[in-house]
């Protein structure tokens, strides 16, 4: 290979498109919009001329047949695996071992995507994980325990390294526009998006799934530490074709990724602003933000500039999420109690993130807590007839205390009381039929409800649903004046006519939550029966009977990408509920079935 041409190429390149800018610029403001190459990936039969040095077997050179710029090992047993590259000048790079997936990485157990890749690794015991090698045209494989011919190297070109001079022209070219970048709904720091870091969408699979993350889970890449800014996109591009083709996944794992320059990637599509399930913590993705520094941090110091730039991410995602930042809030998460910040370490049996950036994330959970400070994150929306008046109210609920009050209008009074503890799930209504909404928490699948909006122990307790699985509810399902419970399984509502534990009594299939669906309940038509609908991101879907179908009333009102926790009470004392959604700390209520503005606005906090 002529590894000066290479570079000349490059020169030439950026020489041709000025001359092409000078005689065509257009008239409007032009923005660039960088337009990926084509990520290419090859398989080297490393078994071919392998010779045995000192019980190592070691391959052949094994030269590419085109340069390359991340390796990935997919194989048999459980060796000890080496590899070294031959960079762009020439020089082979010193031996490296390359860490396995962990077992505990990847998509949760039991769902589309870990059967999926389950699948995808029948006749395979490990793979690597990927290494970054900037720019090589050769590799060379070792392995003690085990057998070359039992591994398939995988070589990914994502920079674009044997593009022409043309088609490095043309790409460029392709990316100037006149239309200004799109904005994203919640302010926030700037986020390059995956079309503006090239994600081959083409080879993305499935359709994601959605949950309210409670926590954040911290990862380092394991990849190289030396990389220029403008490979950066090039790494995230390369980790997700390796996660998909090398480890099965449907997507790449992270939500978010962090160069050591600070900029902050989008990772799983699916939308900035919404729960995304991930594949970056096996059996804790359901509930958590997976966030990347690229690097390898067992090895290396993380730059302060990417510790910073991961905090004020984390800090923006449990702003629209209602994630509590404080320091030591730590949230249940089935048999166990986990920080709001951990490291991969904390939930996986691996060294990641390394523990270089370990002991950064002190700094970082005392940085998300003083980024977010003065908002009331963490606080639950609760909602109620508190007094019998035949209106309904606003309320908050975090870690058993709980602000009810009195009226819509804030300065009315509030009333606090405390009942439940950290981890309990709120629930509120009329569970003697006084006409009088009281409260109650559901604490892994056990209800504990009060009579009395007071302090003290619960005067119903009973066992319905499964925990962190479910979703649970309340409403009047049967028009006796008397609240009862129900749980939302992904798309199917269990409800039940009693306060007590037993199967659903009346069970139905009514959107998905898993597919961003979230769930409310309300009398839409005045009658006394509380039936089922669901925000669809900006649009409600009414059902005025416990049945699947479409919904009988559609509108829209809130948005759930600006964070908006959607609930319904009757706000005008009309015998019918409205709508209504919480934006960190703000109440907008409408008690009109239809599109249109809130008809109140309370500011609390």
């Amino acid at each position: 290979m002529e590894h000066t041409g290479s570079r000349t190429a490059r020169v030439l390149a950026g020489s041709l498109v000025g001359a092409v800018l000078l005689t065509a610029a257009p008239v409007l403001p032009v923005y660039a919009e960088e337009v990926a190459p084509e990520t290419r990936e090859a398989v080297l039969d490393a078994g071919a001329g392998s010779g045995q040095v000192s019980g190592v077997q070691r391959s052949e050179v094994l030269e590419a047949p085109f340069p390359f710029s991340l390796v990935g090992l997919r194989g048999l047993g459980s060796p000890d695996v080496r590899v070294r590259v031959r960079d762009d000048q020439g020089a082979w790079q010193a031996w490296t071992t390359l860490e396995v997936v962990d077992e505990l990485d990847g998509p949760d157990a039991g769902t589309a995507e870990g059967r999926a890749a389950t699948r995808a690794q029948v006749g395979i015991d490990w793979v690597s994980e990927p290494y970054w090698v900037g720019e090589a045209d050769a590799v060379q494989i070792e392995v003690t325990g085990g057998d070359l011919d039992q591994i398939d190297v995988h070589v990914i070109d994502s920079l674009g390294h044997s593009e022409s001079l043309l088609q490095r022209a043309v790409r460029y070219l392709s990316g100037l526009t006149t239309t200004p970048p799109a904005e994203a709904a919640i302010a926030g720091p700037r986020i390059v998006s995956r079309a503006a870091w090239g994600a081959d969408e083409s080879i993305r699979r499935g359709t994601p799934n959605y949950a309210a993350p409670r926590f954040a889970v911290l990862h380092h890449t394991a990849t190289s530490n030396s990389y220029s800014r403008a490979e950066a996109p090039g790494i995230v591009r390369a980790i997700y074709r390796w996660h998909v083709t090398g480890n099965g996944w449907s997507d790449i794992g992270y939500n978010l990724l962090v160069d050591r320059y600070g900029t902050i990637y989008e990772g799983r599509a699916g939308g900035l602003e919404r729960g995304v399930v991930g594949a970056h913590a096996r059996n804790n993705n359901v509930a958590s933000v997976g966030i990347s520094i690229i690097g390898n941090f067992e090895q290396g110091r993380p730059p302060q500039v990417a510790v910073d730039a991961a905090a004020e991410a984390l800090a923006w995602k449990y702003t629209v999420h209602n994630i509590d930042p404080r320091v030591d809030n730590r949230v249940r998460y089935g048999d166990r109690w986990v920080r709001r910040l951990v490291g991969h370490r904390d939930v996986g049996q691996t060294a990641c993130p390394g523990r270089e950036l370990v002991s950064k994330m002190p700094d970082m959970r005392a940085a998300i807590e003083r980024l977010t400070a003065g908002l009331p994150l963490g606080w639950q929306p609760v909602i109620g007839d508190w007094h019998g008046t035949g209106r309904d109210t606003i309320g908050w609920f975090r870690e058993g205390q709980w602000r009810l009050f009195d009226d819509t209008d804030p300065a009315a009074g509030v009333r606090t009381i405390t009942f439940g503890q950290a981890g309990d799930l709120p629930v509120t209504g009329d569970w003697n039929g006084d006409g009088r909404t009281t409260i109650g928490v559901v604490r892994d699948g056990q209800w504990l409800l009060r009579d009395t909006n007071a302090d003290g122990p619960a005067d119903r307790v009973f066992r319905y649903g499964r925990g962190a699985i479910d979703h649970p509810m309340a409403g009047d399902w049967n028009g006796d004046g008397r609240d009862d419970p129900a749980i939302v399984r992904d798309g199917e509502w269990h409800l039940r006519t009693s306060l007590s534990s037993g199967p659903g009594e009346i069970v139905f299939t009514y959107g998905r939550v898993l597919r961003g669906d979230i769930p409310a309940v309300g009398d839409w038509d005045g009658d006394g029966v509380d039936t089922p609908a669901i925000l669809r991101d900006r649009t409600w879907h009414l059902r005025n009977a416990h049945s699947g179908g479409p919904g009988e009333q559609m509108f829209v009102f809130g948005r759930l990408t600006a964070g908006d926790l959607p609930f319904a009470g009757d706000w005008s004392g009309d015998g019918h509920d409205g709508v209504g959604v919480a934006r960190v700390g703000h109440w907008y209520l409408r008690n009109t079935l239809s599109s249109g503005p809130a008809e109140w606005e309370l500011a609390w906090w």
